[in-house]
């Protein structure tokens, strides 16, 4: 009968450990759970605003784009080729 009892009771103890084990796991996965798709939503929203200021970086750096602002400060197309000076022998007679 004693055996019984410890039987019992081991069973008793087994059940009561599993029980609070799957709770305990089950509520960190939960909250993990959370955790992971406002990581996720966040990576989304960092993936747009790279793109948006890629795109804006490409914009800005297009030739159309420099030369309309160039123009706009003043400058304007070479016409022509501007020579200093002519070019110099390679070597010198002494």
């Amino acid at each position: 009968m004693k055996k019984l009892i410890i039987t019992l009771s081991s069973f008793a103890v087994i059940i009561l450990l599993l029980t609070i084990t799957r709770a305990v796991v089950s509520n960190s996965l939960s909250t993990s759970g959370v955790d992971l798709t406002r990581l996720s939503q966040e990576i989304d929203a960092y993936k747009r605003e790279t793109a948006i200021l890629e795109e804006k970086t490409l914009q800005a750096s297009s030739y159309t784009t420099l030369q309309e602002e160039a123009g706009k400060r003043g400058y304007e197309p070479m016409s022509g080729q501007l020579v200093f000076s002519s070019q110099l022998p390679f070597a010198y007679k002494k």
